[in-house]
């Protein structure tokens, strides 16, 4: 079955150059990316040469690939930074996709602190680059995602049929998650399980009707603890007052499938249904789940329809391929 990755990142070698970063290697062929004072380690060669990608991903048998920044460049404390490193990925990401004969898609980041800027930079991404989404941290600067600065944003998003791809950043936690490498273990967890809920209950979703959002890491804890919000839902006067609708709400809020267990894997396509769920990988990153498509061609719990759906036909509809 032919698939599509919405859940990848990458850092051309030309965006490393023109932003003064280096690469250095590490042992067992990987590699420490170092770019505007930030560390991104370690990764595959693939996460910045194209001939290594792709050989990566054959064997790992990946077919088609949307294509985002690094957390780690977002710089959502640093304007100049943010502005300068959006221009200078979207710029190099574009030039992937339209020397890729199809292979890959790319989303566009944005200095999403600024909201002039992060429309400038949209409308810039969209008309000139011919970007076909957009990625955004769970949240900025220690925002949430329902806070107002961002609604014009996601009001543009929403008119030019962008999705938006919402990846972990910042994590909560500070200190209290420093061992055993909690931030990216758990700490990614716990943002998309913020973000989605803040904007759930915040009312943006019932603001943009048409807004279409994809959370990583399957959702975070959402699918998994979904009962809770719908109590909350039923219960609080603070989130009552708001109108919060899950069942209606939800219907454009899309999950991936790096969740590293089909039994989980299977609670979120029941939880979701096989409409709301996209294949993803998170690949280059060695917390990435590279096998996430085979997991989901191989789960006897999934009907072969719906594994159509979740490894091509969801992504390609987000994205508007023909």
């Amino acid at each position: 079955m032919k698939n599509l990755d919405v859940h990848s990142h990458i850092l051309p070698d030309e965006a490393i150059k023109t932003l003064g970063g280096e690469i250095a290697p590490l042992p067992g062929s990987l590699f420490d990316i170092r770019v505007l004072g930030k560390s991104i380690a370690p990764m595959t060669k693939g996460f910045y040469d194209l001939d290594a990608r792709r050989l990566e991903l054959d064997k790992i048998g990946i077919d088609m690939q949307v294509l985002s920044p690094t957390h780690h460049l977002f710089f959502y404390d640093d304007l100049e930074k943010a502005k300068k490193s959006s221009r200078v990925q979207n710029e190099a990401i574009s030039k992937v996709v339209k020397n890729s004969n199809g292979k890959y898609i790319g989303n566009a980041t944005l200095p999403m602190q600024s909201t002039e800027d992060a429309l400038n930079e949209l409308e810039y991404a969209y008309s000139s680059l011919e970007l076909n989404g957009i990625e955004i941290g769970t949240n900025v600067s220690g925002l949430n995602l329902d806070d107002e600065s961002l609604f014009p944003i996601y009001e543009r998003a929403q008119d030019l049929n962008l999705p938006i791809f919402v990846h972990p950043n910042d994590f909560m936690g500070g200190k209290r998650l420093q061992k055993y490498y909690m931030g990216i273990v758990v700490g990614t967890i716990a943002e998309t399980t913020v973000a989605v809920t803040s904007m759930v209950f915040g009312g943006v979703f019932k603001r943009f009707p048409k807004l279409k959002m994809i959370f990583c890491h399957g959702g975070g804890a959402i699918p998994y603890q979904i009962g809770r919000l719908r109590h909350a839902a039923a219960t609080r006067q603070e989130v009552r007052e708001l109108g919060a609708d899950l069942k209606s709400l939800m219907k454009t809020i899309y999950f991936d499938t790096v969740v590293f267990d089909d039994e989980s894997l299977k609670l979120l396509v029941k939880e979701r249904g096989d409409e709301n769920v996209t294949l993803g990988t998170d690949y280059p990153f060695n917390m990435g789940q590279w096998d996430s498509a085979s997991m989901i061609s191989e789960s006897r719990g999934i009907p072969e329809s719906a594994k159509k759906k979740i490894l091509f036909e969801n992504a390609a509809k987000l994205y508007g391929l023909k």
